[in-house]
């Protein structure tokens, strides 16, 4: 926004910049209120049907004839490729089709275990598919697995070991984030799902198989580490009555139903830059919708008092639990 702002500052009127979001109104005044952007914003869906794209953000360049001169990512957008449109000079910048299919690029199995008790799958990188994972179930809606798609290494173990963010993540043996890029050579289709023999332990299992696999091994532990710490000021919060847990988020947006005051903490642990220790002393399970606005994270606060609730930074270095990553030896 800060690089679209600039751009509509240094070409005036010779340009116009309509940032487009799906999200509604309120949202977007909020979002104008607390950004205090200068550029229109639109709240729309219609442009969806002639401008199909699964991944934002994504840029339309049109001249002044309405001639669309480039579909691209925003990074490509720079003063020079302004000037070449207004003097009606080529454009060539790369085309963003987030549905184009690379006929040469296969989905490779790399190895499968499969017998009465567990089914486990490694694979390439799978081009139809974004990055993610969903948990398998049992026809009695027991979960006894997890299918994740296009993660690297840490990312991998990270959700086996239902580590909350990144900032748990500790390497080792000289090893850094950089070793493992988020690039298609580095990035992994991973399947696990087992009987009821396996259930307590389809984590476990999915962690060996890795550890079996890769030159890199992790293992959990405990480390000493600066922290934010979630707490209760006010016991504003009463038990929740709801008859199920159900858990939804989109960025700052939370609606919850009967959760724990840890998966709250692991929540706002996805917007902080240390990890979130939850130190309420709530044992109950609550309900917790939240709305705030990321680009000013004091809204957070403003969500949290509600219900009694104060994320602070704490004084000193606080116990947690760590992933080490390693070098198999």
């Amino acid at each position: 926004m800060k690089k679209l702002d600039s751009l509509q500052n240094q070409f005036g009127d010779q340009i116009e910049i309509i940032t487009i979001s799906s999200e509604n109104q309120k949202r977007l005044e909020k979002f104008i209120e607390s950004y205090k952007t200068s550029l229109r914003i639109a709240s729309d869906t219609a442009h969806t049907k002639n401008f199909i794209y699964k991944i934002i953000p994504h840029t339309i360049l049109i001249d002044k004839n309405g001639i669309v001169r480039a579909i691209t990512s925003p990074e490509n957008i720079d003063r020079k490729v302004i000037e070449n449109l207004l003097a009606d000079k080529d454009i060539a910048l790369e085309v963003k089709d987030d549905f184009y299919i690379n006929p040469e690029l296969k989905v490779e199995t790399i190895k499968t275990i499969a017998n009465a008790d567990y089914r486990i799958e490694l694979k390439s990188y799978d081009q139809e598919k974004r990055g993610g994972s969903r948990p398998l179930k049992d026809t009695e809606g027991n979960i006894n697995g997890i299918e994740m798609w296009n993660s690297p290494i840490p990312r991998l173990y990270q959700t086996l070991f239902n580590v909350p963010s990144p900032k748990r993540m500790i390497f080792k043996d000289s090893l850094t984030e950089d070793d493992f890029p988020y690039e298609k050579a580095h990035q992994y289709n991973f399947t696990i799902q087992v009987s009821d023999k396996y259930q307590e332990n389809w984590r476990a299992l999915g962690v060996e198989f890795l550890n079996e696999h890769f030159d890199v091994n992790a293992k959990m532990g405990l480390d000493s580490l600066m922290c934010y710490v979630l707490k209760n000021t006010n016991n504003l919060l009463k038990p929740s009555e709801a008859e199920s847990t159900e858990f939804m988020f989109m960025g700052p947006v939370l609606q919850s139903k009967k959760i724990k005051m840890s998966r709250l903490a692991d929540y706002l642990e996805n917007f902080t830059s240390i990890p979130v220790v939850d130190q309420t002393n709530l044992l109950g399970e609550y309900d917790i919708a939240l709305e705030w606005q990321a680009e000013d994270p004091k809204t957070i606060h403003v969500e949290l008092k509600k219900y009694g609730l104060e994320l602070i930074r704490s004084e000193e270095k606080l116990p947690v639990e760590i992933m080490e990553i390693y070098k198999k030896k």
